[in-house]
């Protein structure tokens, strides 16, 4: 078996990965990618699928990976920020 890239021949053991997913994502797949985020539901399912499945490009697996982690975080702020101002209002209203 010979190396994509350079032409050389590859030990057996070599591991064989796929070109498709080590080519960098051109404007127009980001685009598209982008419009696909601001469906509803659509977003949350397609990041889970791209951040955990095998065949899918480096660049979106570790651009969908991040997605998740700051949805994480907003998460978890705005549940710290609500519980707080819940508990303000309690006070507020003598609760």
């Amino acid at each position: 078996m010979r190396c994509p890239y350079c032409g050389n021949n590859l030990p057996v053991e070599a591991e064989i990965r796929d070109v498709q997913q080590d080519k960098v994502y051109g404007v127009k797949q980001w685009f598209g990618t982008m419009l696909l985020m601001l469906i509803p539901g659509v977003n949350l399912i397609l990041l889970f699928i791209w951040a955990f499945s095998g065949k899918v490009n480096k660049n979106k697996k570790n651009w969908a990976i991040a997605a998740i982690f700051i949805y994480a975080i907003v998460i978890l702020i705005l549940v710290a920020l609500y519980f707080m101002l819940v508990s303000m209002v309690n006070r507020l209203l003598g609760g």
